[in-house]
């Protein structure tokens, strides 16, 4: 049996992230400074706990409750410019050659940016992680706001300036809060503007969202998707067309959907030949990041070198980039398996 991957394998390797949400990435030590940028106390505005966010929810509920009390005080181009400043540093040193950051526009639009001026920090602010920390944003609707919703989500993309780099579209929110059949523009939207297009789908909700999200909304990838392991015939499918779902243990365990990560079925799943990527979802909220994942699953599922190495390369298979950053993202994990 070969040797599980080193310390040392997991903190170097170039890494490659797929779910990980911009909104979710704004430390407790940011939220609080934009608390007090605007007027707020930050000890009673945010409910930080010893001045952390919870870390543990008693469900999705929870969690949304604390992102939205951050997400509250991102109103100006200078807040979100420190916030997409900071998230692509932190890439930058996890050493994430590419990363696909879920990004909920309208959010920040209700807050009253107006969009020109909102990509325009985003570009500025991502410049931050440097050059070889390459970032594509996958702007997603919330389906538990409708069909206008989307709409607005799909006209906002639309009228992004060309240098925003915009990979994808994606449908986030409860499962089956709203009829699925009311998000097909996003599909067809996707496909009209030439972007990939994820679902989250069989997170909080049960395996027909997954089947749904596939037959329905012709998802190109599956956000979570863990709750197939309670679906034999759809996990049978699931492997057999190599679906790429994006796995997030600590989220999945941090929202109380499975108790523990040694219950979370990411083991099963690798070893079954679910074609899996693993992110890190909204971290600080979960105190996580992308490496601590790895060491995760590294762990449960007895990964090798060459596993994780190939974890690695999958990702980039999965991913919404261009020809030219799948190439160089390669290149680098290449270079990293050469030098042993």
């Amino acid at each position: 049996m070969a040797e599980l991957a080193s310390e040392r394998d997991i903190t170097t390797i170039p890494k490659v992230e797929l779910h990980i949400h911009l909104n979710g990435s704004i430390r407790e030590e940011t939220a609080s400074t934009l608390a007090r940028r605007h007027g707020e106390d930050p000890g009673t505005a945010l409910r930080l706990v010893d001045g952390r966010y919870p870390g543990h929810y008693a469900n999705f509920g929870g969690f949304l409750d604390a992102y939205m009390l951050a997400n509250q005080f991102v109103r100006t181009p200078d807040d979100l410019e420190l916030v997409a400043a900071e998230f692509a540093r932190g890439q930058a040193a996890q050493n994430v050659a590419y990363s696909e950051a879920i990004f909920t526009a309208m959010i920040y639009v209700r807050n009253g940016m107006e969009p020109t001026q909102m990509w325009a920090a985003l570009n500025r602010g991502l410049a931050a992680g440097g050059p070889d920390t390459r970032i594509g944003l996958v702007v997603d609707a919330i389906r538990d706001f409708g069909q206008a919703e989307a709409q607005a989500t799909i006209d906002l993309v639309e009228a992004a300036q060309r240098d925003v780099p915009i990979v994808g579209l994606c449908l986030t929110g409860v499962d089956s809060s709203e009829p699925i059949e009311n998000f097909n523009i996003l599909r067809e939207a996707a496909t009209r503007m030439g972007l990939g297009y994820q679902v989250h789908a069989g997170e909080m909700g049960p395996p027909p969202s997954i089947w749904e999200a596939l037959d329905v909304l012709g998802a190109d990838r599956i956000g979570h998707g863990v709750q197939a392991i309670r679906d034999p015939e759809l996990l049978e499918r699931l492997i057999r067309e190599q679906v790429p779902l994006d796995v997030c243990p600590s989220s999945n365990v941090s929202i109380s959907l499975w108790p523990t990560l040694e219950d979370h079925p990411v083991a099963e799943f690798w070893h079954r030949g679910v074609n899996m990527t693993i992110s890190s979802d909204d971290p600080p909220f979960f105190h996580t990041t992308l490496t601590d994942e790895l060491r995760h699953v590294v762990r449960l599922a007895r990964l090798s070198r060459d596993d994780l190495e190939g974890l690695q390369r999958r990702a980039v298979r999965a991913s919404f980039a261009d020809v030219a950053t799948k190439a160089a993202v390669t290149a680098r994990i290449d270079a990293w398996s050469a030098a042993g």
